[in-house]
């Protein structure tokens, strides 16, 4: 059945094509049980949405899903090079997928979706973020980007040459579920590679020949971190992660003695008693802990686990909504949160205080 849904939308999968319609009804008899019988994934995008849903079926904290998008070449680097579109986000997502912080979604399942469009609107991102079920998307500029060779004095005769790689990278990290831009990422790095130092009567040397035949070099492959521009896309990506990572990952909140807990329920609006001032952000996930008095009176255990919520809008110092993930109608005004910072929570949410 999943099977035949899945195969339904590749054909609407084409963002900025026709406009989008409808799927057809569930199937049902022979055509539902034909479906149902053949449950192998047939593609990447259905093979992460299946292992998605066994993670969303199994009781390990919930950790938000990255997709990053084609890029936007802005740098005006050399064609016939490398698809640095498509290449720089691959590689970003494979670098993000080492860290244990968020799921990365496949960026072939992320290919599936968005085809060969290389000019990604934000309606779009987020189009496909809700159909690779996606709590943030990424769009990325490559603002400046390339190798540039540097001599000093004629290289007939043995003049100096060195290559300068430069990689600028500016990421949009888009909010699915409130179609929000969460922050906006930007980082510079220049790296030199001097190289062995001095042409002799013009005979090219290793870096020359990279330089010449750069295009000849895989991105991203060891051959390619050796170059400049190499080390410099690794030094830009390996401080845009780390940027992510502060941004996914709640490490300098300050409770300072206090309890954090839930204010207020109204309905589908949840407010907790934190925010600014203790360097809350959007994106922060909490575990939902019953409160004292429903401890005492609703005979709960305290230190079960009851919901999960993610802040939705800082709003003063002392103030935030949230966004309930999950356990909506177990929540009530005055229970405790426990701050998600992996995988793994502490067993006592007593433990937050002393963060």
């Amino acid at each position: 059945m999943k099977s035949v849904f899945v195969i339904a939308l590749w054909g609407m999968l084409g963002i900025g094509c026709a406009p989008l319609t409808l799927p057809a009804p569930p199937a049902t008899g022979a055509v539902a049980d034909s479906a149902a019988a053949d449950s192998a994934p047939v593609s990447a995008l259905e093979r992460y949405l299946h292992l998605r849903q066994l993670k969303t079926d199994s009781t390990a904290v919930v950790l938000p899903y990255m997709a990053v998008l084609p890029f936007a070449d802005q740098s005006g680097f050399r064609e016939g090079v490398w698809d640095v579109e498509h290449e720089m986000a691959r590689l970003l997502s494979a670098r993000m997928s080492l860290q244990p912080d968020w799921h990365t979604v496949p960026y072939e399942a992320v290919g599936e979706v968005v085809g060969k469009t290389r000019k990604i609107k934000q309606e779009q991102a987020l189009l496909a973020g809700r159909r690779l079920e996606a709590d943030f998307v990424i769009l990325g500029r490559l603002l400046d980007y390339d190798l540039r060779r540097l001599s000093v004095g004629d290289p007939m005769l043995g003049g100096y040459k060195s290559y300068a790689g430069v990689a600028e990278i500016e990421l949009r990290v888009l909010r699915v579920h409130d179609e929000s831009e969460f922050d906006l990422l930007r980082t510079r790095k220049e790296t030199i590679d001097r190289g062995v130092g001095l042409d002799l009567f013009g005979k090219p040397r290793d870096r020359d020949l990279q330089f010449v035949n750069l295009g000849k070099i895989p991105f991203g492959s060891p051959d390619f971190d050796s170059t400049a521009i190499g080390e410099a896309t690794r030094e830009t990506m390996s401080e845009l992660i780390n940027r992510l990572i502060e941004m996914i990952k709640p490490s300098g909140l300050r409770l300072e003695g206090e309890l954090a807990q839930i204010l207020s329920v109204y309905g589908d609006e949840v407010y907790i008693n934190i925010g600014s001032e203790n360097g809350l952000h959007s994106g922060y996930r909490f575990g939902v802990y019953p409160g004292v008095e429903r401890v005492a009176s609703e005979v709960l255990d305290g230190l079960r686990r009851v919901a999960v919520v993610q802040v939705k809008e800082v709003i003063g110092a002392r103030l935030a909504s949230v966004l309930v993930l999950e356990g909506k109608e177990w929540i009530k005004a005055g229970d405790r949160l426990q701050l998600i910072q992996g995988e793994e929570e502490p067993t006592d949410p007593q433990e937050e205080k002393a963060q």
